[in-house]
C-alpha cells in the first residue's frame, strides 16, 4: 500500500532531475553557439578589415602608376613641344641654273619661289625679262647701284645682283597691296612671318655668315659698299638653333646655323620681302 505512493515519489524525482538537466545542457548549448557566433563574427571582422587595407594598398599602389604614368606623358608631351618649335613650310625649290640658267639670277629666282609659292604663275625668266637693270660700268667707269636695277648681265655674266627695292616694285606688278617690303626691321618680324605660314624673301651671302671682302663702288647715286659674295635665298622655316631656306643653287630646306644668318642677313642691310 505503501509501494505506490513511493514510486511516484520517484517518479517525480526523476522527472525533475531530467528537467534540471535538460536546462543545464539548453543553457550550455546557448552560451558555446553565441560564443562560436562572437568568434565567427570576430573572424569575418578581421577579415574585412584585412580586405579592405589590401585594396587600400592596392587603390594606393595603383594611383601611384597612374602618377607616374602622367608624369612620363608630361615630359613626353614637353618634349614634343620642345621639337614641335620647328617651323618648316613647303615652299617649291626653283633652280637658277636650269635652263635658260639665270648665272646671276638668285634674286629674281628666289622672287618666283615666292610668288609660285602664293599661287602666281610665272618663271625666273619671265620676271627676269620684267625686272629693271642697270650697266654693270657706265662710260664714265662709274658702277651700276643695285638699289636702282640689276647691275650687269643675269644671264651669264659678268654681273652683280639687285637690292629689295627692284625686287619689291616687280613684286608688286603680281601681288599688289599683299607684298611688304619689311626692310631695315628686326629678324624677329622674319619669325613671325614664317610662324604665320608665310616665307620670306632675303639678301644674304653665299656663306650664310658674316663676310670681310666688301669693296666700295662709286654709283650715279653715291658711294656704296658691295661684295660679290652677295646671294639671295627664301627663307622656309626655323627652330631654336637653325634656319630654313630654299636656296636658288639647288637646295630645298637647307639647314643653316641661325645665329650666323641673322649676322649675315644684316650684314647686308637685313632685306626681306613678303607676300601675304
Amino acid at each position: 500500500m505503501y509501494k505506490l505512493p513511493r514510486l511516484i515519489f520517484a517518479a517525480l524525482i526523476l522527472i525533475i532531475l531530467l528537467l534540471v538537466f535538460n536546462q543545464y545542457y539548453s543553457s550550455k548549448n546557448t552560451a558555446k553557439n553565441s560564443i562560436k557566433s562572437e568568434s565567427s563574427q570576430s573572424a569575418s571582422k578581421n577579415s574585412k578589415q584585412k580586405t579592405e587595407k589590401q585594396n587600400s594598398s592596392g587603390s594606393k599602389k595603383t594611383s601611384g602608376k597612374t602618377t607616374e604614368q602622367k608624369e612620363k606623358t608630361n615630359n613626353s608631351e614637353e618634349k614634343k613641344n620642345s621639337r614641335s618649335g620647328r617651323i618648316l613650310l613647303d615652299v617649291p625649290l626653283i633652280n637658277q641654273m636650269d635652263a635658260p640658267r639665270l648665272y646671276n639670277g638668285c634674286e629674281i629666282t628666289s622672287l618666283a619661289m615666292l610668288l609660285q609659292d602664293n599661287g602666281y604663275n610665272v618663271t625666273k625668266n619671265e620676271l627676269a625679262n620684267e625686272v629693271k637693270r642697270v650697266p654693270l660700268t657706265y662710260e664714265n667707269g662709274k658702277h651700276g647701284n643695285p638699289n636702282v636695277g640689276f647691275v650687269g648681265n643675269m644671264e651669264n655674266g659678268p654681273g652683280l645682283g639687285v637690292y629689295h627695292g627692284p625686287v619689291f616694285d616687280l613684286a608688286k606688278k603680281y601681288a599688289g597691296s599683299k607684298a611688304h617690303d619689311f626692310t631695315g626691321q628686326p629678324f624677329s618680324k622674319v619669325i613671325q612671318n614664317i610662324a604665320e605660314g608665310h616665307p620670306v624673301w632675303v639678301i644674304i651671302n653665299t656663306y650664310f655668315a658674316p663676310v670681310s671682302n666688301f669693296q666700295t663702288w662709286d654709283t650715279p647715286q653715291g658711294k656704296i659698299k658691295i661684295t660679290y659674295s652677295e646671294h639671295s635665298v627664301v627663307i622656309t622655316g626655323y627652330d631654336d638653333d637653325h634656319i630654313f631656306v630654299n636656296d636658288p643653287y639647288g637646295t630645298k630646306n637647307k639647314e643653316l646655323d641661325r645665329n650666323t644668318f641673322v649676322k649675315a642677313w644684316e650684314q647686308m642691310g637685313s632685306q626681306a620681302i613678303v607676300i601675304r
